[in-house]
């Protein structure tokens, strides 16, 4: 039964925050880079001194540097940069974390490389924070591209009974290497944002959608921790604090896989240089399934390498599973 719980655990409660990384062999370069007086670890792939554009890669809220190694790949033309957040992995603490130096930290890495326009590519709470950096440092960002977040705000979850309470407590992991009070501040920042105020940011973006799937079996796993005190123990959580989850159904899990979608398919229509796709690949797997991590590859390269910023969604299904081009790709229902 524990065996059970917990691989539900590990596959079902990934509510858009953590993932685990993946390694590839590539040829990068680290660098450590001073941001008043804390160091940010940075790592480098297709480095060049004499770089002035570069894609930045933003990891979620628990990640690391390692999930930018989707782009790892001679197929990727571009010098890619990617950072531990503060408090994250290798990178220094803070006392207090805010959006004006979280923000702040990521200009100086690329002040630190010299690089004068970037490609941001931002998955999860990445995403969230590419949108606002782009609106506090618009001259330093070319486009952007985000991986399944940043087109609906945290505290939607809250219509479908997802608390900041319960996601704080689910998704924290201390080997991430923020303290439960670091990981609670961003979890703070990110709950109280209103990212709707980033979409009138001039800029093209591109959204890739996931297929909501991460969160099925949410509403079975909360319902067993908060009637089993002894099971909420074995997996590390407080019962007192268990107790106050909201109770979950089954309707909710589908109701919010549908709101989803259908903020996905409206994304568009906020900003006429914005464009989205849907895609069946799960939230978390986008930076660590093999497939799903060439297809997210091949959906950036060619957005970024292309003049034509205007996608159009295909529903020619003879492209499904075959094909991962943002202009020729199945919608799939």
């Amino acid at each position: 039964m524990k065996k059970l719980f917990m691989c539900i655990f590990t596959v079902v409660l990934a509510l858009g925050v953590i993932v685990m990384p993946s390694k590839v062999e590539a040829a990068t370069k680290e660098k450590y880079v001073n941001y008043k007086g804390v160091k940010v670890y940075t790592e480098s792939y297709n480095y060049s001194p004499n770089a002035k554009e570069a894609i930045i890669f933003l990891h979620g809220l628990g990640g690391n540097h390692s999930h930018a190694e989707f782009l790892y790949n001679d197929s990727n033309p571009y010098m890619t940069i990617s950072l531990d957040y503060l408090d994250h992995g290798n990178s220094g603490h803070v006392p207090t974390i805010t959006w004006d130096n979280h923000l702040g930290s990521i200009k100086a890495v690329l002040d630190a490389y010299g690089i004068k326009k970037a490609h941001i590519v931002g998955h999860s709470f990445g995403a969230d924070t590419a949108m606002m950096f782009a609106k506090k440092y618009p001259e330093h960002v070319k486009d952007v591209v985000l991986l399944d977040r940043a087109y609906f705000n945290f505290k939607d979850y809250e219509k479908f009974n997802i608390t900041k309470n319960l996601m704080g407590t689910l998704e924290y992991d201390p080997k991430a290497g923020l303290s439960k009070g670091e990981f609670s501040q961003y979890v703070d920042m990110l709950w109280d944002n209103d990212i709707t105020k980033t979409w009138k940011i001039n800029k093209d973006v591109l959204l890739i959608g996931g297929n909501g799937k991460n969160f099925m079996g949410l509403d079975v796993f909360i319902n067993a921790l908060k009637s089993s005190e002894e099971l909420a123990e074995q997996l590390g959580f407080d019962p007192k604090v268990v107790a106050e989850f909201p109770d979950m159904t089954e309707q909710n899990v589908l109701d919010l896989v549908d709101y989803l979608r259908l903020k996905i398919n409206q994304f568009p229509s906020v900003n006429k240089r914005f464009s989205s796709i849907q895609t069946d690949y799960a939230h978390g797997d986008m930076v660590r399934d093999g497939d799903a991590m060439n297809a997210m590859r091949n959906y950036v390269v060619e957005y970024l390498t292309s003049e034509n910023k205007q996608v159009k969604e295909h529903k020619d299904k003879k492209y499904q599973f075959k094909k991962h081009s943002i202009y020729e790709f199945n919608f799939l229902n």
